[in-house]
């Protein structure tokens, strides 16, 4: 899954180093201390509900690993505006919650509808 950033496509991460950062990010704060916990309680909920925050978190962290990554609130601005025009914001959220289906680590982070299918592996009784 791919973005579009001045003119050039950035691939969007979702490995353990992503899902840290948007764990933290979206996770809570009780008196100075991060519990994170955002994947289980913001993520989902933020991408099905079009929370314009979620989608700007999930982008920041699945981006960070280039070295021509957005970095400013503008280029994420420039970003979400482009894909709120040229795709709609849901319909992208709805990409990357197939993107998490798909991913053996974020799969049972998504509704079943979003998980691919694991393929059958044939066993054989002795």
């Amino acid at each position: 899954m791919h973005i579009n950033f001045n003119g050039r496509d950035i691939e969007l991460s979702f490995g353990l180093r992503t899902l840290t950062t948007i764990d933290r990010s979206l996770g809570l704060e009780v008196e100075s201390v991060s519990l994170g916990q955002g994947l289980e309680t913001m993520l989902v909920p933020g991408l099905q509900s079009g929370n314009i925050i979620c989608l700007y978190k999930l982008i920041q962290a699945a981006t960070a690993h280039d070295k021509k990554k957005p970095t400013t609130d503008e280029d994420f601005e420039a970003i979400l505006n482009d894909i709120a025009d040229n795709e709609g914001l849901d319909e992208f959220a709805q990409r990357v919650m197939y993107e998490l289906g798909k991913q053996p680590m974020t799969r049972k982070l998504v509704p079943e509808r979003y998980q691919a299918v694991k393929k059958a592996s044939k066993t054989t009784e002795g």
